[in-house]
């Protein structure tokens, strides 16, 4: 009897502290959805609002309030004004405390800065991603690439292929932080760069580049991959 009572509390403080265990994990696993929720609203606004400024629905100079932004949209203040900051962050909006937002102007600088800033990220991609492509990623991007050449004189198509050749390169990376910075930028980048004209002597470089870029790319040499890729955008 002496040595049962030992095992019995023994077998007790066991199951309490399993049942704990569950509880916790029950107690995570209910609060996880709250937290995804959470962020998925605050993405979805982010998004939201920066795609009626880059489409021009939000045109340069458009004030935005963030009350009024919340009714229409069914949800809190908080939310909305943390996507304002993060817009904010990437100079599409400019924020008065109390008062409105304001969308901010379109402005030779701004491209430039723009365009320099998507050439330096996209030549740091394509050399992240040029030892990890495999024969089918290399037969894909060439496709997506002939298309920035095929498209050199629209200077808005030019820039949605280049973007889509560079995000099919990003997801291959290898190099979540790299995507990370991108994605969180591709909204300026979206609005500056629709407004860029490529001239006459751009458009030769940039097919030059493309053709440079596809045979870098097959022979895997990184280096000549991301100078191609910064002779597209003009970048040096």
């Amino acid at each position: 009897m002496v040595d049962v009572e030992p095992q019995e509390a023994q077998q007790a403080e066991r199951a309490q502290h399993t049942e704990a265990q569950q509880t916790d994990t029950q107690q995570t696993e209910h609060a996880q959805p709250v937290i995804t929720r959470k962020q998925l609203l605050a993405e979805g606004l982010f998004r939201l609002i920066g795609e009626r400024i880059v489409n021009g629905e939000l045109a340069p100079g458009a004030r935005i309030r963030d009350g009024e932004l919340a009714l229409e949209l069914a949800v809190s203040r908080t939310p909305v004004r943390e996507a304002l900051q993060r817009l904010e962050r990437i100079g599409l909006v400019t924020m008065y405390p109390s008062r409105y937002t304001e969308v901010t102007p379109i402005t030779p600088e701004s491209v430039a800065v723009a365009h320099t800033f998507a050439g330096l990220q996209a030549g740091i991609i394509v050399r992240l991603s040029c030892p990890r492509l495999t024969p089918q990623d290399l037969t894909d991007v060439s496709a997506l690439i002939a298309v920035i050449a095929d498209s050199v004189h629209d200077s808005v198509a030019c820039s949605k292929a280049r973007g889509a050749t560079i995000g099919f390169l990003a997801a291959r990376s290898g190099n979540a932080l790299q995507q990370a910075l991108v994605d969180e930028a591709s909204l300026a980048l979206a609005r500056a760069l629709r407004t860029f004209e490529i001239t006459p002597e751009h458009a030769a470089q940039v097919v030059a580049g493309c053709a440079d870029l596809t045979s870098a790319l097959e022979m895997g040499d990184a280096d000549a991959a991301e100078q191609a890729c910064r002779a597209i955008y003009g970048v040096r």
